[in-house]
Formats: C-alpha cells, sequence, structure tokens
C-alpha cells in the first residue's frame, strides 16, 4: 500500500479494517472447522486419534530411552508432525509420567510465531 502523506487517517484506518477483515475471516474458518470436527468426533473417530496419538507418544518414548534426549525438529520430520507437536506431546507423556522431562535446552529464534496463519502475519 503506498503512502499518501494528505491522508494518512483514512490510509490508517483502511489497513485496520484490512486486518480486522482478515482477522474475522480467521475466526469464522476456525469456528467452522471446530464445527465439522465436533459433528465428526464418533467413538470410532476418537478411538482412532487416540491409538495415532499413541503411536507418536510411542515413537517419541522409544527415542527418548534411545537416545536420552530428543530433537523435535528432527523428530518432527521422522513422524510427519510439527516441531510444536512434538513438543507438546512430551509435555503430556511428562505429565502422564511415562517420560520425565529433566532439562530444557532453547536458543532464539527467527521470531516467526508458527502457530500463526500467514495470512495474519505484518509484512
Amino acid at each position: 500500500m503506498e503512502l499518501d502523506i494528505k491522508n494518512l487517517g483514512d490510509q490508517d484506518m483502511k489497513q485496520l479494517v484490512k486486518s480486522l477483515e482478515l482477522v474475522s475471516a480467521r475466526v469464522l474458518d476456525s469456528v467452522v472447522r471446530a464445527s465439522q470436527l465436533a459433528s465428526a468426533a464418533t467413538p470410532e473417530m476418537q478411538a482412532l486419534f487416540a491409538e495415532w496419538v499413541g503411536c507418536l507418544g510411542g515413537e517419541l518414548t522409544r527415542a527418548v530411552e534411545e537416545k536420552g534426549a530428543i530433537n523435535p525438529d528432527e523428530l518432527a520430520k521422522t513422524i510427519g508432525v510439527t516441531p510444536a507437536t512434538v513438543i507438546s506431546l512430551a509435555l503430556a507423556l511428562h505429565r502422564e509420567g511415562a517420560i520425565k522431562i529433566t532439562e530444557l535446552k532453547a536458543e532464539p529464534s527467527n521470531g516467526v510465531n508458527t502457530e500463526i496463519c500467514g495470512c495474519l502475519r505484518r509484512n
């Protein structure tokens, strides 16, 4: 968007409206998806999901037993999920007592929130 110094207020408002349109669309999409998932949450689907999570948890637990530590990026590629999912799964397994998280190693990142849709990111 080009800046017109004479009409900065109008341009800011247009940018705000555009941002709100994007946020509203994303929220509506999330509500629709949640509704669709809820209607598909049959006992069979819940059992399949629990089995899938159990398989992923088994892979994570096996990696911990073999290596003593996991790299979320590497394990995510191996089991076909995102690193955020690996971290969430590790925390769930820790809470269940299946693994014990004894250390948390982190490093600075690029500042991009990978959990936010690209359409909501500032350019």
